[in-house]
């Protein structure tokens, strides 16, 4: 059996290791380094990969697949500039390479040139209309520019084409963004049907279901979310959240201790209890909390949105700690970083 066809076989079946040392005695030649470079990179070995590529281009300057292949490679080690410079040559040597026009999209996605992956994503939808990763990937990067209803859109239009975990997924928290909160849920339900474990998704689902006043279904959620990791801290402050709004003070601020023994630094955690304790009138923990938060790296609109939350709840009340606390609130506003 000639040795190209060997590794073909052997990289079918999965067998990268036998087929890597198949090709350590072997006369290499463009099409045995791009064999080893697709092995390499199934592998995770990108910087060998690229080698692999590198040395298809020395044999052959106009193969415009070990140009795009390199290019994955870099990208996987976020080598950006230099994978982008990767598939341009790619597109230079094969305008219509759907491929390289949709890895480079991903790319500028990564660099967080959305406008530019937006630009490659039409392009590789114009030339291969069926590629359904291409406008869930485009809907991503139309949601951090916020344009939410068209994210939607391609949403939609991927999972017309085949549904998807991720899609679903991805328009749910489009939908969450334009406070649909309804249309969120049954996202996530969608892709929870296709992936009953996601924590994620979970903790994403329980959370629309709280913004939609739905506090048992969020409830069961989060309390899933911990039979199936019991230390997970945010399933323990939403947990604490849902109780909170609930009435159920004293039980949320128990989520709360919990989700902080775990991780100290977590600010939501005293965000939240701080909320907690003040309607109970527990100004000592109130206080700790509020002291604590200011050790953390908050945007000071967070803080100032707890401030102004607990003075408003401490306000309603007339004895002579609450008076005093409100005092102390103003004192601790002073702390805030401008």
């Amino acid at each position: 059996m000639a040795i190209l066809d060997l590794i073909l076989e052997l990289k079918q079946d999965c067998k990268y290791e036998q087929a890597l040392k198949e090709l350590e005695g072997a006369e290499m030649n463009a099409d045995l380094y791009m064999q080893k470079g697709l092995i390499l990179y199934e592998l995770s070995r990108y910087d060998e990969a690229i080698q692999a590529y590198s040395e298809v281009i020395k044999s052959d300057e106009s193969n415009s697949r070990a140009y795009n292949n390199r290019g994955n490679a870099k990208g996987n080690l976020k080598r950006y500039e230099e994978a982008v410079e990767d598939y341009n040559k790619a597109i230079e040597l094969k305008p219509d390479y759907a491929e390289a026009y949709f890895n480079r999209g991903f790319v500028y996605y990564n660099m967080k040139k959305y406008k530019e992956s937006i630009s490659d994503y039409n392009k590789s939808i114009e030339l291969d209309p069926e590629n359904f990763m291409a406008y869930n990937n485009r809907g991503n990067a139309k949601h951090y520019l916020k344009d939410y209803q068209e994210a939607i859109s391609d949403f939609d239009k991927s999972i017309e084409i085949q549904s998807s975990h991720n899609t679903f997924f991805n328009r749910g928290l489009a939908r969450e963004n334009i406070s649909d909160f309804e249309g969120a849920i049954k996202d996530y339900s969608m892709a929870l049907e296709l992936k009953p474990d996601d924590i994620q998704v979970m903790i994403k689902k329980g959370y629309a279901e709280y913004q939609n006043n739905d506090l048992d279904s969020a409830k069961k959620d989060f309390e899933h979310v911990l039979f199936l990791d019991k230390d997970n801290v945010e399933a323990f402050v939403s947990l604490g959240m849902v109780y909170h709004a609930s009435g159920e003070n004293e039980k949320a601020i128990q989520h709360y201790d919990k989700a902080v023994s775990i991780n100290e630094n977590y600010p939501d955690a005293y965000i939240n209890r701080s909320i907690a304790a003040s309607c109970l009138k527990n100004y000592k923990l109130a206080e700790s909390d509020l002291r604590k938060m200011l050790e953390f790296d908050i945007f000071r609109n967070d803080y100032l949105s707890t401030f102004n939350q607990i003075k408003e709840i401490v306000s309603k009340f007339e004895d002579e700690d609450s008076k005093t606390f409100l005092k102390t609130l103003d004192e601790l506003l002073k702390l805030v970083k401008k």
